[in-house]
């Protein structure tokens, strides 16, 4: 097995890398994820021992990120916590603006705190690539944490 040393926020990126993404609000799929290709069962497998670990990390990051938004923000009626990102903005009775928001320092605070954490470099575990595994590989994606990740001899 191999070691690397990655920041929070690689492993993040490396884990959209692997899976794919959805864009959570439409629902549409804007990366399908080298899981999604056609590879031999090894390579698979190993593949996708390495996403377990990218996902277990993703999760402790994006709750994190879900503590912050509850020590920062504000809760509703229904029990949600959410953080504006503007405050203060003020309209007539026409909907004209006559205060302009400004920006939260506390949405600025939990940008601070966030980004920190995702500088913050962790070692992972993963078997070693070879960049002949993926030879038939044919996608418009560029997996550029997964890159650091493949020998090449």
């Amino acid at each position: 097995m191999a070691h690397i040393k990655l920041t929070l926020q690689e492993i993040y990126k490396l884990d959209t890398e692997l899976n794919g993404f959805v864009n959570q609000a439409t629902g549409e799929t804007l990366s399908l994820g080298l899981l999604s290709e056609e590879l031999n069962l090894p390579t698979k497998y190993w593949l996708n021992d390495l996403a377990k670990t990218t996902s277990s990390e993703k999760s402790i990051i994006d709750q994190f990120k879900e503590n912050l938004i509850i020590k920062y923000g504000s809760q509703d009626e229904n029990g949600n916590f959410s953080l504006n990102m503007w405050i203060n903005e003020k309209k007539d009775e026409f909907d004209n603006i006559i205060n302009p928001a400004e920006l939260n320092p506390l949405f600025i605070q939990v940008q601070e705190e966030f980004n920190a954490l995702l500088q913050e470099v962790k070692e992972i575990e993963y078997h070693e690539f070879k960049l002949e595994e993926f030879i038939d590989v044919k996608n418009r994606d560029n997996y550029t944490v997964f890159y650091k990740l493949i020998q090449i001899d």
